[in-house]
């Protein structure tokens, strides 16, 4: 079986993850998923499983052979994408068709105005897939080793627009955030997005910039191709004519800005942001790092009485 390599997206909500992913997801060879959460729930399943099968020593069926974590873990990711490629097999079949097998099938005239199609040719290998749940961030550590191919995408953005864009969340049929709690999301996602920066290296994390989704998106998607080891396809640019689950919230962006200058919490956030802007990605991976990823990992699951 061939090794999988996914894709996954980490930061803060309301970075530009759903563009991201649907960006990246019109590369003939990499899938487009809908946000996932389940992956991450695996990841945590099969860490305690693997604890719970090993905590008698010789009498527990694991530790009896010294069965290695990162092994288990693996194995699990193996059924992770079994099912993610069951899963995608379905739904092009669903929205196409079974004829969308065929190598002659093309994308039919009724689909082709659409600019997030799940494949355009049926030659479309389609063999990589990329998550932009920005849940995940919390679990680095986890999708890592289930996935020790995996590549991280890490969406940066302002702490402030981030905060504003969360106020308007019920707009996208999510639960609205206040602004003191939009920053606290904030720096949680983005401090473990950067700790996973640190400890994986810029072999496997790319740092994005949101705002250059706008200014320069050839440039910027070329790099991340480029990055993940895939040929540039122009149709990766097909989705930046539409403006996906936008909270239309840019009138109050200026008067929030305004009005966090004094809050601690958006002080707070702001040094966060200055101390990762002023490191750009590519570095090589940190050990430390790694170990407060990990930490990091083990510490989310027990506040939500997971461990």
């Amino acid at each position: 079986m061939e090794q999988a390599r996914p894709i996954f997206i980490i930061g803060a909500p309301r970075s530009g993850t759903s563009i991201t992913t649907w960006v990246l997801g019109q590369h003939p060879n990499i899938q487009p998923m809908p946000e996932t959460a389940w992956i991450a729930s695996m990841g945590v399943g099969a860490f305690l499983s693997h604890r719970k099968g090993s905590e008698r020593g010789r009498f527990s069926h694991l530790s009896n052979i010294d069965y290695p974590v990162d092994r288990f873990m693996q194995r699990v990711g193996e059924t992770v994408e079994t099912i993610v490629q069951d899963a995608f097999a379905r739904r092009v079949e669903r929205l196409y068709g079974p004829a969308a097998t065929d190598p002659a099938w093309r994308l039919p005239e009724k689909f082709a105005a659409n600019p997030m199609a799940l494949k355009r040719l049926g030659t479309d290998p389609k063999r990589r897939w990329v998550d932009g749940t920005p849940l995940n961030s919390h679990y680095v550590w986890a999708l890592s080793e289930m996935f020790p191919e995996a590549r991280f995408i890490h969406n940066l953005r302002r702490p402030d627009d981030v905060a504003t864009s969360l106020e308007g969340f019920d707009k996208v049929g999510a639960q609205p955030q206040a602004l003191e709690q939009g920053l606290q999301t904030w720096i949680q996602h983005t401090e473990n997005a950067w700790y996973a920066e640190r400890g994986l290296g810029g072999d496997r994390v790319f740092r994005l910039a949101f705002e250059r989704i706008g200014a320069e998106p050839e440039a910027l998607f070329r790099e991340v191709c480029d990055f993940l080891g895939e040929a540039w396809s122009p149709d990766c640019l097909l989705p930046l004519g539409e403006k996906l689950n936008s909270s239309e919230v840019d009138d109050k962006r200026a008067r929030n800005r305004e009005a966090l200058q004094d809050n601690p919490q958006f002080q707070q956030a702001q040094s966060v942001y200055e101390a990762v802007a002023a490191q750009p990605g590519g570095a090589h991976a940190d050990a430390e790092a790694w170990d407060i990823v990990k930490q990091r990992f083990l510490d989310y699951c027990a506040d939500r009485a997971i461990v």
